[in-house]
């Protein structure tokens, strides 16, 4: 599946659209959103539908996504207070539909071990299904298993790839570990001022970004470092919807 790059339409802009009575860009919002399976997104959609709020009125599909939220709320619920047999029986049937979250939460699951026995070409399988659809934390995910070659031999040039669509996506992991391979020429050609654009951009949440910056900046000259801010400070995300 080819994934289509935009600027990130969040929930809050759908609540943002919704509060203005701009009823048709709200439900469009939602409805990306809740396809990807955030619970929120997909109780307002509910509650458009029963209304009939930008879209024609229909309680079969309002329900629909009401149920949806609420077996993904039990799923995760069972899932973080450590029910993992319950976890992976709700989430399985919806990772089997395609739903994003659950392609995601299955492929941990098998990657740790939870619930079920350790096994990561079964975690990759479910992992890259969400990757593929864009989700960033299973794309960084998957780099890590290419990365650190869990299951498989090593492969940085899969894992660069990978936590590239991540870092694209403003995962500040993805960005820190992509900025590493750069400086160190894995996976990818060695290029100080990349690696030091995406370790700067990483810097804003991780601290060991900073200063894997401040060491590669030893190795680049002034200018090459003059560039490398002015790519972070143009840096835009680009999402994949």
């Amino acid at each position: 599946m080819s994934a289509k790059t935009a600027i990130a339409e969040t929930y809050g802009d759908a609540l943002l659209a919704y509060n203005a009575g701009d009823y048709a860009a709200a439900f469009r919002i939602f409805h990306t959103l809740a396809e990807r399976g955030h619970i929120r997104a997909q109780e307002e959609l509910g509650r458009m539908y029963a209304k009939g709020e930008g879209v024609e009125r229909d309680t079969s599909e309002a329900s629909k996504w009401f149920r949806s939220a609420n077996e993904q709320i039990k799923a995760l619920k069972a899932y973080n207070t450590g029910d993992f047999e319950t976890a992976m029986r709700m989430f399985r049937p919806l990772a089997d539909q395609g739903q994003i979250l659950a392609e995601y939460i299955v492929g941990l699951m098998y990657a740790n071990a939870q619930g079920v026995t350790e096994n990561y070409p079964e975690a990759l399988k479910w992992l890259q299904k969400a990757a593929e659809q864009g989700e960033s934390k299973a794309q960084f995910s998957v780099g890590l298993i290419y990365f650190k070659g869990l299951g498989m031999p090593k492969d940085y040039a899969e894992a660069a790839k990978w936590y590239q669509r991540a870092a694209n996506q403003n995962n500040a992991t993805a960005q820190f570990n992509l900025g590493m391979m750069y400086g160190r020429g894995q996976g990818v050609p060695q290029n100080y001022v990349t690696a030091y654009m995406l370790l700067d951009l990483a810097s804003a949440k991780i601290k060991a970004a900073a200063d894997a910056k401040g060491n590669i900046s030893k190795s680049m000259e002034s200018s090459q470092i003059a560039e490398a801010e002015k790519l972070a400070k143009d840096w835009k995300p680009k999402y994949e919807m």
